[in-house]
């Protein structure tokens, strides 16, 4: 895989020395060209007895090849894109201390993101290039939980993380190439992030974390029948945006045994008559076995689209891995609906989890170690817990409403309000735990946000995100069996969005 990536690199090195050399030669070819002239007349009758064209014409010919060189730059650069995003970032989170019943600071941070990013054009109408990197400046940095995933750990790789530091400075998110064929077939090598239809997903922060692999995929549209979509993804290597250095996978880090690879494949059908039917399955190299399916329906229901969906997510150990995270087949299911009525949105969703085993949770990922790869999970509530214990059931209620209802100056913002209730949570299957508890656990969400629709910031986006959170658990943050679960909090989050663009394709 990396020599296939150095190949990449090499070929683009290539087309820069080129470009360097083809100006140095024309530099030299022009001091050539004043010697020649001052003996025009033996060059031409030279030239003529050996039936060449005269000086006059050879240099007609070099000036319409470097002016269709230059034309061919400049239409290149017309249809590549250069750009970017500003971040600003700022967190106040408090958690209770349970033997104090007092809130302590956890988290306290200001950061500024920059990430630039870079597509070229498409060479042959078939090959380009995409680059991204981003900094990090963290001006304030306190609190007892690091790393905070919103600047760097202190230590590049995950596997030497010490949990004791954040830290600002750079890393890329992406250097791949990117194919295409037609509308039938694309792919991309490199370092990237899945597009596809796989179980792979990236964690976030303000930027995605970044695989080393190979992902290809197809879409194939019968007409009035549908269209199928369907990706493959094979990859070795990752990290998280807080991270930054690309990391092995490991089952549960460097002590255990290592997994060389993990792959998936996934399929979307669209019938075109607002069914959507989607599977996907995908395997770390003898450890665990990943299942997905979903099925999404659009109905009119009083001149308003009611968005629903059935989705699955099952996990289970390989029959020759020789460890056991999960006891069988352990699963997440969850129903969602969605409803806008005019400014008013309404979201209703549950979720229910079986998860018997040693690990006491379900994860979509395939390695289980912290930060050390991502899945799908198309479920997202925003409310601090995953309320994915062992045997826990789930509901979450949002209603949203557009301010610019009550006046036009007020388009852009939204307030929005959500509650999420979680029951039913047993520990760890682990004999050491008491197995006769059950937790609850409830979060209460409030969200404003504004977004500049018109002018020179236009795409930027203010955000303000609260949450109170708190359950009746007895124990310490993750522990008594529960590995997922922590003390009561408050956290408050303010993010400002800012793109730019330097350069913009033209048609």
């Amino acid at each position: 895989m990396r020599k296939k990536l150095s190949l990449i690199f090499i070929l683009l090195f290539s087309i820069f020395y080129s470009a360097k050399t083809n100006q140095s030669f024309k530099k030299l070819s022009g001091n050539f060209l004043i010697d020649q002239l001052k003996n025009e007349t033996d060059s031409t009758k030279l030239k003529q007895s050996q039936n060449l064209p005269p000086d006059s014409l050879s240099l007609n010919l070099s000036s319409e090849n470097t002016a269709k060189k230059s034309t061919s730059i400049k239409n290149f650069l017309k249809k590549s894109t250069l750009g970017g995003t500003l971040y600003f970032w700022d967190r106040n989170r408090e958690r209770k201390n349970r033997i104090t019943q007092q809130y302590v600071n956890d988290i306290i941070q200001t950061t500024f993101f920059a990430e630039l990013n870079f597509k070229s054009a498409y060479i042959a109408q078939m090959f380009s290039l995409e680059l991204g990197g981003y900094g990090i400046w963290q001006p304030n940095s306190r609190g007892n939980n690091h790393p905070s995933e919103m600047a760097f750990s202190k230590h590049k790789s995950r596997w030497r993380e010490t949990w004791d530091d954040d830290t600002g400075g750079f890393s890329f998110y992406k250097a791949l190439m990117d194919f295409k064929f037609k509308n039938y077939l694309w792919a991309k090598i490199g370092y990237l992030q899945p597009s596809g239809q796989t179980l792979l997903a990236t964690h976030w922060s303000m930027l995605p974390g970044t695989y080393e692999g190979i992902e290809v995929g197809t879409v194939l549209d019968f007409g009035k029948s549908g269209v199928l979509s369907a990706s493959y993804m094979w990859t070795d290597r990752y990290k998280t945006p807080w991270y930054r250095k690309l990391d092995k996978f490991y089952r549960m880090g460097p002590d255990s045994k290592r997994v060389h690879y993990l792959h998936s494949l996934g399929l979307k059908y669209d019938m075109k008559n607002n069914l959507v039917l989607e599977a996907a399955f995908g395997q770390s190299e003898h450890y665990l076995n990943q299942y997905f399916s979903k099925i999404s329906y659009k109905i009119n229901l009083f001149n308003s689209p009611l968005s629903m969906s059935y989705q699955f997510y099952g996990s289970q150990n390989q029959g020759n891995s020789g460890i056991k995270v999960y006891d069988g087949l352990a699963f997440l299911q969850g129903i969602t609906f969605n409803y806008p009525i005019g400014p008013v949105g309404i979201r209703l969703e549950g979720t229910a989890v079986k998860a018997n085993g040693k690990q006491g949770y379900f994860l979509q990922r395939m390695t289980s170690a912290y930060a050390s790869t991502q899945g799908r999970l198309d479920i997202s509530w925003n409310s601090r817990s995953d309320f994915n214990a062992r045997d826990e059931k789930a509901i979450f209620a949002e209603i949203s409403y557009q301010l610019k209802d009550i006046a036009a100056f007020l388009k852009g913002f939204v307030i929005a309000t959500s509650y999420a209730y979680g029951w039913d949570a047993k520990p760890s299957s682990d004999p050491i735990y008491d197995q006769s508890q059950k937790i609850w656990e409830r979060s209460w969400n409030l969200d404003f946000s504004y977004s500049v629709s018109k002018g020179y910031f236009k795409g930027t986006l203010f955000q303000l995100h609260y949450t109170s959170y708190n359950n009746n658990s007895k124990h310490k943050t993750w522990s008594g069996g529960y590995a997922n679960i922590f003390q009561d909090e408050h956290d408050l989050k303010i993010t400002v969005t800012f793109p730019f663009n330097l350069l913009t394709p033209k048609k």
